[in-house]
């Protein structure tokens, strides 16, 4: 696998190879550089692998929710992401390293994460390469990582935590829909 920073500028996607399994890879046109795997089918605990490492995601606590980083087989935090109520938050690193998530659409389904100063540093837009019957129940997504990210030593992580939080998003409006519709039945 390719180092995430040397890819500045290629057209990167999440894709999800088998629809309904937990399991995405992100690509260039011909080669895998990341994946993100759940490690349950229900639960929120995901592994993460790239050239530069890998890290665990997880999602805790109910009064108070957050999602963890951290690196494969550690009990310590790396990075804590901080939710606020419509999805955005901020991603803090145990250096000391912030950044906003954000939203870049009104439907929710486009997100960036930005430095603290609004500079966007990483995009996530929800679509595919290709636009295939095949991929109709398929969650993916076109990555952008801008220039100004070329300096930032926590890209990498960016771009896996983005991807996990977007899952997550989608699975908390799946889990929605579905208990609406138990409702009203």
């Amino acid at each position: 696998m390719e180092r995430l920073s040397d890819l500045i500028g290629t057209a990167l996607y999440w894709v999800q190879p088998k629809a309904f399994e937990r399991w995405f890879e992100l690509r260039t046109r011909d080669r895998v550089v990341a994946t993100l795997c759940w490690e349950t089918s229900c639960g929120t605990l995901a592994r993460g692998n790239t050239a530069d490492g890998s890290w665990t995601f997880k999602r805790a606590g109910f009064l108070n929710p957050r999602v963890t980083v951290r690196e494969s087989g550690s009990d310590i935090d790396m990075a804590v992401f901080w939710p606020r109520w419509m999805g955005d938050g901020t991603l803090e690193f145990a250096s000391g390293a912030t950044f906003r998530w954000q939203s870049t659409n009104f439907w929710g389904t486009d997100w960036m994460f930005a430095a603290n100063d609004g500079t966007p540093l990483l995009a996530l837009k929800e679509g595919s390469r290709e636009g295939r019957l095949s991929d109709m129940f398929k969650t993916q997504s076109l990555v952008e990582i801008h220039p100004e990210a070329s300096t930032v030593p926590e890209l990498t992580l960016l771009v896996l935590t983005g991807w996990y939080l977007m899952i997550l998003r989608q699975d908390d409006a799946a889990a929605g829909a579905a208990a609406a519709a138990a409702a009203a039945s």
